[in-house]
């Protein structure tokens, strides 16, 4: 009795100083087959003190699979935009689209059941908003930039600590509703992470909504730490560097698959941020973005941050650094979203500028950019609901998944 009870009293004393320490040690995930990434980048090393637990992630896309097995109980709210009437656990859109939304919940927050990989932050909650992405826009859903408008404010309204849209209008301007939109998010303290587009889809400059300011812009690299050039638009907008190739994923109706591009890049850095704010919930959103920022690596094959301070204008500020970031120390001069974005207001919503903004947001967007999902996705296991077949242990049935949407592109630019 007396060894139980010493026994008992050591074993409160272990628990004791676990739950007083600032930083407690939990038991950490595993990666999952093929995400190369998650040691490459000390992702690892995150999970000992955060798992993303109590952060809500909206993901601003296709709609996510709720029923998928690597994304039990991740779903927490969902809401559709798309006048589809769908519930956004529905994926919807064309087949070069409706397998996104699902992809990029996996990349952030997925459970790692069975092959499935496990999210970045595994613990954060899925804030899940469905909107029409790529070509064949159907009749009764309204302009994709008024749906992105609605699904922004209702993820702020819903408890969103991150957004992330790994989607992009092929052009760096945007309507002036989302002038409001955005300023409402920085203003409820929300975090916004965007892609910046594929060069391999025709992106010869950063998309909107990277070029937003105060949003961060994220380009890709490939498994050495360069830039994937496919997976990447250059410009001002970039603002983080992170993995773009060989993401694994889960697929929309069962299975999963591999994701290049900085679709996926997106929701990697977004998962850092979960598990940042989750580490430490009295760092605002700024203080996080500027974490994030001023801890980047250097690129190879480019200068870098210069030395008033500018980021390069191909990789932005750089490599994203997990660690690092999370150990960071917040600079003495955090830039406000907030007010990043009302000095471009202030500057640019005059005159003729204002007037052809108007006529570029036009309702039916019959003659602006369409919403696009950049992504070249894999099949890593057979899919029967589309008919693949498995050819043996291992074996990868490739899928080209980008053509309705480059032929999209092909038609503009005529």
């Amino acid at each position: 009795m007396r060894a139980a009870a010493r026994l008992a009293a050591v074993a409160l004393l272990v628990l004791g100083l676990v739950v007083g320490t600032t930083h407690p040690v939990i038991a950490a995930p595993k990666a999952g087959p093929g995400q190369w990434f998650i040691k490459d980048y000390g992702i690892d090393k995150l999970w000992k003190t955060s798992t993303g637990k109590g952060v809500k992630v909206a993901v601003i896309d296709s709609g996510v699979n709720a029923d998928h097995e690597d994304l039990g109980g991740v779903v927490g709210k969902s809401k559709d935009f798309s006048g589809l009437g769908k519930d956004g656990k529905t994926p919807i859109g064309g087949k070069t689209t409706i397998h996104h939304g699902t992809a990029v919940a996996g990349v952030i927050a997925g459970k790692g059941t069975g092959a499935g990989p496990i999210g970045v932050a595994p613990d954060a909650t899925i804030l899940s908003a469905s909107m029409w992405l790529g070509p064949d826009r159907p009749k009764e859903s309204g302009s994709t930039r008024e749906q992105a408008d609605k699904a922004i404010r209702w993820a702020v309204d819903s408890g969103a600590k991150v957004i992330n849209m790994s989607l992009g209008w092929d052009d760096p301007g945007w309507p002036e509703s989302w002038d409001k939109a955005f300023s409402y998010a920085y203003k409820k303290d929300v975090l916004v992470v965007a892609c910046v587009g594929n060069a391999s889809q025709g992106a010869t400059q950063a998309w909107s909504p990277s070029t937003v300011p105060g949003v961060i812009g994220v380009g890709g690299l490939d498994k050495k730490g360069k830039v994937l050039e496919d997976s990447t638009a250059p410009g001002t907008a970039v603002d983080l560097m992170g993995p773009a190739e060989d993401i694994p994923i889960p697929y929309y109706s069962g299975g999963y698959a591999e994701g290049q591009g900085c679709s996926f890049a997106s929701p990697i850095v977004s998962g850092v941020a979960a598990l940042i704010r989750a580490d430490d919930p009295k760092l605002s959103a700024d203080e996080v973005r500027a974490k994030l920022q001023s801890s980047a690596k250097p690129v190879s094959g480019h200068k870098g941050v210069s030395k008033k301070g500018d980021p390069d204008p191909i990789v932005g500020w750089g490599r994203l650094d997990p660690k690092a970031a999370l150990k960071a120390e917040v600079p003495a001069k955090v830039p406000s979203a907030e007010k990043q974005l009302e000095d471009w207001v202030k500057m640019h919503r005059r005159g003729e500028a204002k007037a052809k903004e108007t006529e570029t947001a036009s309702p039916d967007e019959s003659e602006s950019p369409q919403a696009v999902a950049p992504m070249d996705i894999a099949s890593s296991q057979p899919t029967p609901t589309l008919g693949f077949v498995a050819l043996g242990a291992g074996a990868l049935v490739s899928v080209v998944l980008m053509v309705a949407s480059l032929l999209s592109f092909a038609r503009r630019r005529r």
